[in-house]
């Protein structure tokens, strides 16, 4: 009803008897309110429009045609650019040193958004449900084995480890780390080969993106896959990105397709 009444505002906006409380129209231009002799604005009717006033009086316009600039902390631009205005209005902070582990050239949106969130430990696991006093069962969902949290899901879960040290296996790596910790740790280090470690990236994004969405197939509709079934999701999502770098040029399509194109 409220949406329906809104929709009529313009039929009310005549009715009203100031269009704002400076008492200028909301249809007059600077034209209307400066003359040769300076400005004709109405008196103001509060201390912070006598500020607001006081202000544009001290403004001279030139005869030349009006340019709309954007100053963003001090410097004019002809173009709006959204980069500088978020850059301008956040909070800025250090470059966290595990941010290249999450955002790199090869990376793809929604796993690096998922693994962003459980480096911060943000995706509600159920260790975190219940200490928010969240009545659930601790129980990991995915092999019933040990209580679910951010730890135990990547990779110390027997299933989770399946599908983690599978799809490693193509790099033919002589040990991985299944521990959380560990694998912040080991994963700048992981090979001397830059390709290589861009693999493996990929890799641990995509498995914490595939493994967190099965386990919440089975939270939320009761449906369950195999590990072999998740490993081959993950194979054919990097595949496809493998192949839009491809199409598109990119030099990494075809250094990373020895990954995703060969057999392991």
């Amino acid at each position: 009803m409220f949406r329906s009444i809104l929709s009529l505002r313009h039929k009310a906006l005549p009715f009203i008897s100031s269009d704002t409380s400076l008492g200028i129209p909301l249809s007059a231009t600077v034209a209307d309110l400066h003359h040769g002799n300076g400005w004709a604005l109405p008196n103001a009717r509060s201390e912070n429009q006598v500020l607001l006033l006081s202000y544009i009086s001290t403004l001279h316009l030139s005869a030349g045609s009006d340019q709309a600039v954007w100053s963003v902390n001090g410097a004019k631009n002809k173009e709006f650019s959204s980069k500088q205005i978020f850059n301008a209005i956040r909070r800025s902070v250090p470059c966290k040193i595990w941010a290249h582990l999450v955002w790199h050239k090869a990376s793809i949106a929604r796993h690096s958004t998922t693994t962003w969130l459980f480096i911060l430990n943000r995706n509600p696991t159920f260790d975190r449900l219940l200490s928010w006093n969240v009545d659930v069962e601790p129980f990991c969902l995915l092999c019933g084995e040990g209580d679910e949290s951010r730890y135990h899901l990547f990779f110390e879960c027997s299933f989770s480890s399946v599908v983690w040290r599978s799809l490693l296996r193509r790099f033919r790596l002589s040990s991985l780390p299944l521990l959380w910790s560990d694998i912040l740790l080991w994963l700048p280090i992981a090979h001397p080969d830059a390709m290589v470690k861009l693999g493996i990236l990929q890799v641990w994004q995509a498995s914490i993106y595939e493994l967190w969405k099965e386990r919440n197939r089975r939270s939320h509709e009761g449906l369950t896959q195999p590990p072999a079934r998740i490993m081959r999701y993950i194979s054919e999502t990097l595949r496809d990105k493998c192949s839009a770098l491809l199409s598109l040029g990119h030099p990494l399509g075809p250094r990373l397709a020895r990954f995703w194109f060969d057999p392991p």
